[in-house]
């Protein structure tokens, strides 16, 4: 049964577009480390680059806002059941997950029982083994960037996934006033734990970097509680804008204004506690953006919502996942061929390149198809479900 097509809500490309850059600030962060002169370099252009981790925190504020923009009608309601819901997370995001897994098995096996990375326990490793590919490697955050790294906040995005069917539903139903209430209490929940360990400083720990490791940086690094409230806030500034997306138009203004003052932060990124900056503290600014551009976002929405951007962002999901193993393999096969290692930015323009290009291929053999194929199995083994979730998807989703 297919949605009526008056109840769907238009695409918003420019979100797509903003997924490709918040794959590529991640790609660039962690790129720094095989080309040499961007690790340490005071240049504005490096200091944006040393703060790219930031990426991830955007998408969990857009992960919020695209599915309540999608899947969240106007009177509160889910649309469609709860499993449609999670099988079209599935579709959307297992496939490439799965893949990137295989291609970064080799890579896992050398770092924990070949050339291990620090002290590795053998049960550390089994435990890896066994949550990772369940989506639950966040839940030991000690161990969470094991086998691949980057994939460590799908376990985050599994946990908002398997709270949005209720909570996203109810936080629908609140009034304005409530939900900045929410937002605000959201805000709090981010910036608390950063401070209280930087004020605390347990086990004697001085200045935290993205290199720094323990347990209670790895549970402030990587646990999916402690990133929840950016997904909340992304939640909230969807239900926002439904509410309002008949008056809302941003122009050029609006959105370049809160784009700049992002750019500034990651500029100046070295005067802000790394915690804070990596726990989400940008998420309000994030969600200034997301609004303007889906409002309309003036120069820089019509910029994201180019085809060239939409297709980067439609690949960006394996671009993410894929990267990091493919840095190993690249930088594994220039050493066999003896090949000199590029300098800084044009080593790093040509990493990303290659990574681009994978990804975009990825996206096209593997992606798109996987999805269309187990979307219509579940359309052929459920024929009496709902099937307005996949009726209402959009390419942000």
């Amino acid at each position: 049964m297919q949605a009526d097509i008056s109840t769907r809500r238009p695409n918003i490309p420019a979100l797509t577009g903003l997924r490709a850059v918040a794959a590529l600030l991640v790609v660039v962060f962690h790129y720094k480390y095989i080309v040499p002169g961007l690790g340490q370099s005071p240049a504005p252009g490096a200091r944006v680059i040393q703060a790219g981790f930031v990426g991830v925190s955007l998408f969990f504020v857009l992960s919020g806002f695209i599915l309540a923009y999608t899947y969240i009608d106007d009177d509160g309601s889910l649309r469609g059941s709860r499993k449609d819901f999670f099988f079209a997370r599935f579709a959307r995001v297992y496939p490439v997950y799965l893949f990137a897994l295989v291609i970064a098995l080799p890579i896992f096996i050398d770092i924990s029982l070949v050339h291990p990375v620090g002290v590795m326990k053998l049960k550390d490793t089994v435990r890896t083994a066994i949550l990772t590919p369940m989506l639950l490697q966040g839940w030991t955050p000690k161990r969470a960037w094991m086998w691949n790294g980057p994939g460590w906040s799908l376990s985050a995005e599994a946990f908002f996934y398997l709270l949005f069917p209720a909570f996203g539903a109810w936080l629908a139903k609140q009034s304005q006033r409530r939900l900045q209430l929410i937002a605000l209490i959201a805000c709090i929940a981010i910036i608390t734990p950063p401070l209280v360990f930087e004020m605390s400083r347990p086990a004697g720990i001085g200045a935290v970097t993205p290199s720094s490791y323990g347990p209670w940086v790895a549970f402030l690094k990587f646990s999916p509680l402690i990133h929840l409230p950016q997904f909340v806030i992304g939640v909230i500034t969807a239900v926002t804008f439904i509410g309002r997306r008949n008056q809302v138009k941003t122009g050029n203004w609006q959105t370049l204004a809160v784009i700049a003052s992002i750019v500034l932060v990651l500029i100046w990124s070295d005067r802000i506690p790394y915690l804070l900056l990596q726990g989400g503290v940008l998420a309000p600014l994030f969600a200034l953006v997301i609004y303007a551009l889906a409002g309309g976002g003036g120069i820089a929405g019509t910029l994201l919502s180019h085809p060239i951007a939409v297709r980067l962002g439609e690949a960006s999901y394996a671009l993410y996942l894929i990267h990091m193993p493919l840095s190993w393999y690249l930088t594994k096969g220039l050493q066999l061929i003896g090949w000199p290692r590029i300098e800084a930015w044009t080593g790093l323009a040509a990493f990303v390149l290659i990574a681009v290009l994978f990804s975009l291929a990825i996206f096209s053999a593997l992606e798109q198809p996987a999805r269309i194929k187990l979307k219509a199995w579940y359309r052929e083994s459920y024929p009496w479900g709902r099937f307005k979730l996949f009726s209402v998807l959009n390419p942000s989703g």
